[in-house]
């Protein structure tokens, strides 16, 4: 009975050594998405060069940070049954890349959902924009402020920032918190909430204003954040 744990404890040692081998030599490990709600699902990986894959039914995404300006560079490729390992590509060249800094700003990968590309742009300013790529076409096909995403019964869904600075805005919008969330450091944001149809990009207005706090979202010099 002894020699028979014994065989197993071996056995079961050798078989944890050999997954944990198997493992780290193929490159990469798995990672929590950081995606907009209701985006099509992607297996992701963490690369051991530093890069982050996206593997969709299509497409597989792989973005990797700038060392020029925040944000990421974004190599798209057309998916393919060859490419068994996430972080490499059976094309030598993508499909379409993303510069970090392009389109204005300082750019991170925030989804898929069909043929469209999402992007996290932070502007170096105080407020962020989301922008959607058409893959197809490979141009931008939406853009705007924004803040708590969402995607359902294809709609994208948001709450569109307003520019806080402006009288007209905070006299339109009734904000009793405002100065206690501020001495809490916080940031707030003055919203409309919208939405986006998926099939048409025309956006639609609700008529529904609020205000929330978040975290600051900072500025910088120019340099930092793209052209």
């Amino acid at each position: 009975m002894q020699k028979f744990l014994l065989s197993i404890t071996a056995t079961t040692v050798f078989i944890i050594l050999t997954s944990a081998f198997s493992y780290s030599q193929e490159g990469y490990i798995e990672e929590k998405p950081q995606l907009i709600p209701g985006s099509d699902k992607a297996v992701i990986a963490k690369c051991t060069d530093g890069s982050t894959a996206y593997t969709y039914e299509n497409y597989k995404i792989q973005t990797k940070p700038s060392e020029d300006f925040e944000g990421s560079n974004i190599d798209i490729y057309k998916s393919n049954p060859e490419d068994t390992d996430p972080c490499t590509s059976y094309h030598p060249k993508p499909y379409y890349y993303i510069k970090a800094g392009e389109f204005g700003g300082s750019n991170t990968f925030y989804g898929l959902y069909g043929n469209l590309l999402f992007l996290d742009q932070w502007t170096g300013r105080d407020f962020k924009r989301l922008l959607a790529i058409n893959m197809d076409s490979k141009s931008l096909v939406f853009f705007d402020t924004y803040v708590q995403p969402s995607i359902k019964d294809g709609k994208l869904n948001y709450f569109r920032t307003l520019k806080a600075k402006r009288q007209s805005v905070k006299d339109k919008i009734p904000c009793p918190e405002a100065d206690k969330w501020e001495s809490q450091g916080k940031q707030v944001l003055y919203v409309e909430k919208m939405s986006v149809n998926l099939s048409t990009m025309k956006k639609e207005h609700s008529g529904e204003f609020s205000c929330m706090p978040t975290d600051p979202i900072g500025t910088a010099a120019p340099k930092r954040y793209g052209h």
